[in-house]
């Protein structure tokens, strides 16, 4: 009596096997491209927040109010949320005080981070949602033809707006050092003030 069950047998749990295989590897690759959009949409909204606080015209409240942490915080939500984004939004804010800087000049450090969470519709249920974020810091030192407002001691803080809050809707938190920020926005204010 022989016992040859012939290829047919052999093969089938291979390719079994190979197909759960290419089925993970799809539902993978379909989780990464639904991160990949969050995080591109993420930058571009920062890049337009960043390009909106440039701008002379829309800053320009900043510029001459005296709190102009709460102005462009509620400039760059505005304009984070006008790019679709929905997610947690921070907007860690330095000034320099009057004494760092020009009579015509005031200086500030900016970081922006946006968070959302993101639903993956091939994750295993244990961890159906995933974490995307993405921030971006600037300085600026906008100038006057005239002496402008500027505090006497430092201005630092962060901002914060939950998921879908816009303009107005931000809780401020004082910070009281530098040492208090995120590395990137230290490092910035410190290179900016010289030292």
């Amino acid at each position: 009596m022989s016992r040859y069950r012939g290829e047919r047998g052999n093969v089938a749990p291979l390719a079994v096997a190979l197909c759960l295989v290419l089925v993970m590897t799809l539902g993978f690759l379909a989780d990464c491209a639904v991160l990949y959009g969050a995080k591109a949409r993420q930058e571009q909204a920062l890049d337009a927040a960043r390009s909106a606080c440039m701008d002379a015209g829309q800053a320009a409240s900043a510029k001459y109010g005296d709190d102009a942490g709460a102005v462009l915080a509620d400039l760059i939500v505005d304009q984070v949320r006008a790019q679709g984004v929905e997610g947690a939004v921070s907007v860690w804010f330095y000034e320099a005080p009057a004494r760092a800087v020009a009579e015509s000049e005031r200086m500030w450090v900016v970081g922006m981070q946006v968070e959302e969470a993101k639903a993956l519709p091939f994750a295993v249920s244990s961890a159906p949602d995933a974490k995307v974020a993405s921030s971006r810091v600037f300085s600026a030192r906008p100038y006057a033809a005239q002496q402008v407002w500027r505090p006497d001691a430092r201005i630092c803080g962060v901002h914060r707006f939950g998921d879908g809050c816009g303009a107005g809707q931000g809780r401020f938190s004082a910070i009281s050092a530098l040492e208090g920020f995120p590395r990137e926005i230290a490092e910035e204010a410190q290179a900016r003030l010289g030292g």
